[in-house]
């Protein structure tokens, strides 16, 4: 009886392993979450993305200010207990603009990937799994989209739209489309000619139901790294706009605006200035990349075998 105490965490410990195991034999989707979890880089990632979520979406209750509110008497000044990351030239605040300012960057990034991920994979897999003329094109459109250098395509984009941070991420989802339908035409065209599609079509499954219910489930691994690493490219691409200025107009807070503002600071000694978001911008950057390399992980079927 002594030993009933001692036993009942052990116990407990089972159930939720048992529990796990369940949940993962059960649901592709908690398998790979888990396997991401489970290795190094993904726990990395994990840990950054989740702070920096966690201050982007709370930027309004936890900034200390609002991002473009001036302090008096306040200008260029240290990292301090005060202003942990210090001020910039107007007397703001950057640890309040930061977290607005990774707000912004994240909202475009996935804004970018919720717009070219799914039009992309539509055109890819429809040329894929149609095939004939209409993959010739689907792809001939794709190919023309391609050969247009990227900031040129933003350019035109932007000048239609008009410049804002919404416009960006217009701007890089119309970018990713032929990015994610290549990738998904040629998942498909491997995945067509599998023994699964073979009995589907036997048994007179719509072109539409194979397509979602069975080949998409099977092709979505790759397209997940895709939009991983596409998100870390929007991430330098809106920051990049930004110091164009072709992004969000002052006094709205993104990565980019202010490291343009820091530039003519630099020479001056507010090395802050310039450090404090261009770690942010490497963290985040780090965080996405490693995401993408433990999906890669998560979903390789060498790994998944162990």
């Amino acid at each position: 009886m002594a030993n009933a105490p001692q036993a009942e965490p052990l116990l407990q410990a089972q159930r939720v392993r048992a529990r796990i195991l369940v949940w993962r034999q059960q649901s592709q989707w908690f398998d790979v979450f888990y396997r991401v979890a489970r290795e190094r880089r993904g726990q990395i990632a994990l840990v950054i993305l989740i702070v920096f979520l966690f201050a982007a979406l709370l930027a309004p209750t936890l900034a200390p200010y609002h991002f473009a509110e001036q302090i008096r008497g306040s200008r260029l000044l240290p990292p301090s207990w005060t202003y942990p990351f210090g001020t910039d030239e107007v007397s703001r605040d950057l640890l309040s603009r930061m977290m607005y300012g990774i707000r912004i960057s994240l909202a475009v990034s996935a804004g970018a990937v919720a717009i070219g991920l799914p039009i992309g994979s539509a055109i890819g897999y429809s040329a894929g799994y149609i095939g004939r003329w209409v993959d010739a094109v689907l792809m001939r459109i794709i190919d023309a989209m391609l050969a247009f250098p990227g900031i040129l395509t933003a350019l035109v984009v932007l000048t239609v739209l008009g410049t804002g941070t919404r416009e960006v991420a217009i701007t890089l989802g119309i970018a990713a489309i032929p990015i994610f339908a290549r990738l998904a035409r040629g998942q498909m065209l491997q995945e067509k000619e599998r023994d699964y599609v073979m009995a589907a079509r036997t048994l007179g499954a719509r072109p539409a139901r194979i397509i979602l219910r069975h080949v998409a489930i099977n092709t979505l691994p790759p397209l997940m790294i895709q939009a991983a690493l596409y998100m870390a490219f929007a991430v330098i691409a809106e920051a990049s706009l930004s110091f164009l200025g072709l992004g969000a107009s002052p006094p709205t807070p993104t990565i980019g605006l202010i490291l343009n503002d820091s530039r003519e600071f630099l020479t001056l000694g507010a090395w802050w200035f310039v450090l404090v978001p261009t770690a942010a911008l490497a963290l985040l950057l780090i965080a996405l990349n490693f995401l993408a390399d433990a999906i890669l992980e998560a979903t390789s079927p060498y790994v998944r075998n162990k």
